[in-house]
C-alpha cells in the first residue's frame, strides 16, 4: 500500500498532507513557507520517519491558481519536491528488492522481532 501525499500550492506556502490509506493516524500537515529562503527540513524529517513504513509515495500537486506556471520560484520548488519524492521512492524500491533477494537466498532474519 502506498502513502498518498497531497501538496496544495498557495501564494505563500505549500501545505503537504499525508494519507496512509489504512486507517492509521497520518502525520500532521507540513507547511513550506514560500517567502524568503526555502526550508525543506520539516518535509525531509517526515520522509525519514516514513522510511520505516517501507511504502512508496503517490503524490499530487493541487494548484488551483496555476501559481507553478506563473511563478518561476514556485515552479522550481515544485520540481525540487517532486525530485525528493522520486528519490525517496527509488530508495524504498531498492530496499524492497534487496529484502526480496535476501529472502530468496535464505539470508533473511527478522530484525523487527
Amino acid at each position: 500500500m502506498n502513502t498518498i501525499i497531497t501538496n496544495t500550492i498557495e501564494q505563500n506556502k505549500i501545505a503537504i498532507d499525508f494519507n496512509f490509506q489504512d486507517g492509521a493516524l497520518s502525520f500532521p500537515s507540513v507547511e513550506i513557507n514560500l517567502e524568503g529562503d526555502i526550508d525543506f527540513n520539516t518535509l525531509i524529517e517526515k520522509l525519514i520517519e516514513l522510511l520505516e513504513h517501507k511504502r512508496t509515495l503517490e503524490f499530487e500537486f493541487v494548484d488551483t491558481a496555476d501559481l507553478a506556471k506563473s511563478t518561476p520560484k514556485i515552479a522550481l520548488i515544485q520540481k525540487t519536491i517532486t525530485d525528493i519524492y522520486v528519490e525517496f521512492n527509488k530508495k524504498i524500491e531498492a530496499e524492497k528488492l534487496e529484502l526480496n533477494e535476501n529472502i530468496s537466498e535464505g539470508d533473511y532474519t527478522d530484525t523487527q522481532a
